[in-house]
């Protein structure tokens, strides 16, 4: 039985597949997420979801799109707040997430329940303060990334501030790094040097493949230089990555790789069951692969130091 139906979220108890007209679906690092919707316009991925559109019928979340008159202010303890857009609460067994912003008024524009397993969840939409045109911002960002980096957390894999290149021969490079660590600047230096397929120049997500071997995956989520690729390869190495005053590349110990790439991940950290799979999978990541601090200058010689480099 659904979340849904379990508190009473749809009317008349009926499952969300029931009520909906139309459909889409969207996949990020193989979490396929399928939305309904009575209309087409709420289950538009919009151009940042649509290169992720997916055929797969089968889904790890079902998302239901629906409108209300209103939206009261949510009432459950308050988990998290992101300091702008959104809070997360408890609700029951599970999470609400409200979106407010001072543009459309003081009530949430928008309202996402979802179970705690992040596998079912109801996306519903304030008429107060939108209008049937604005119903292609359900899954409007940063909604979709919250539900897939939550259920990424339970054990299925990690989100990380990084920027992910496979070259023309296949090699493949992470560079994990803070805001203005130069991620998207490492992006465009990679492909000036020659033929590059950049992940993506902001957000990489990490899982094990199907072999058991750690893959990256490109998301939809990109930095400045705006690469977004739903393509994958196999992870060889990482790269802590800084500016610095020459090009430099420095072993980490496994330890301090742990905490390092913990403090670069988007981890919800307000509950430990999300902390402790993250923090386990890192575990087994650098136990695995080589991880290094790499500070850098931002010209070609970059990219010509790591081509160079030799573990």
């Amino acid at each position: 039985m659904s979340l849904a139906v379990n508190h009473g979220w749809i009317a008349d108890g009926l499952a969300p597949s029931l009520l909906a007209q139309y459909r889409s679906r969207f996949a990020v690092a193989g979490i396929t997420v399928s939305v309904r919707g009575d209309t087409p316009q709420s289950v538009d991925l919009g151009p940042q979801l649509l290169p992720f559109a997916s055929e797969s019928e089968l889904s790890d979340i079902d998302l239901q799109v629906e409108w209300s008159s209103t939206i009261e202010p949510a009432s459950g303890r308050e988990l998290f707040h992101s300091g702008c857009l959104w809070s997360v609460y408890e609700f029951g067994d599970g999470f609400l997430f409200d979106f407010i912003t001072e543009r459309l008024g003081p009530r949430p524009y928008k309202r996402l329940l979802v179970d705690r397993n992040f596998q079912t969840a109801r996306v519903i939409l304030n008429q107060e303060c939108l209008t049937s045109e604005d119903a292609s911002r359900a899954l409007e960002y940063p909604l979709d990334e919250l539900l897939v980096t939550h259920h990424l957390s339970l054990g299925r894999g990690v989100e990380l501030h990084g920027c992910g290149l496979v070259r023309g021969n296949g090699e493949s490079f992470l560079f994990v790094g803070h805001s203005g660590a130069g991620k998207s600047t490492t992006a465009c230096l990679w492909t000036q040097h020659g033929p590059t397929e950049v992940l993506s120049d902001d957000r990489i997500i990490v899982r094990r493949g199907p072999t058991g071997n750690f893959m990256m995956h490109g998301t939809p989520w990109h930095g400045e230089a705006e690469f977004a690729s739903p393509s994958r390869a196999p992870l060889r190495r990482i790269f802590l990555l800084e500016h610095g005053r020459e090009n430099r590349i420095e072993r980490l110990s496994a330890s301090t790789a742990v905490g390092e790439l913990l403090a670069r991940s988007f981890t919800p950290f307000y509950q430990s069951r999300f902390v402790d799979p993250v923090l386990a999978l890192l575990e087994e990541l650098v136990d695995t692969l080589p991880c290094y601090r790499f500070q850098f200058v931002p010209q070609p010689s970059a990219v010509e130091t790591i081509c160079e480099f030799h573990d």
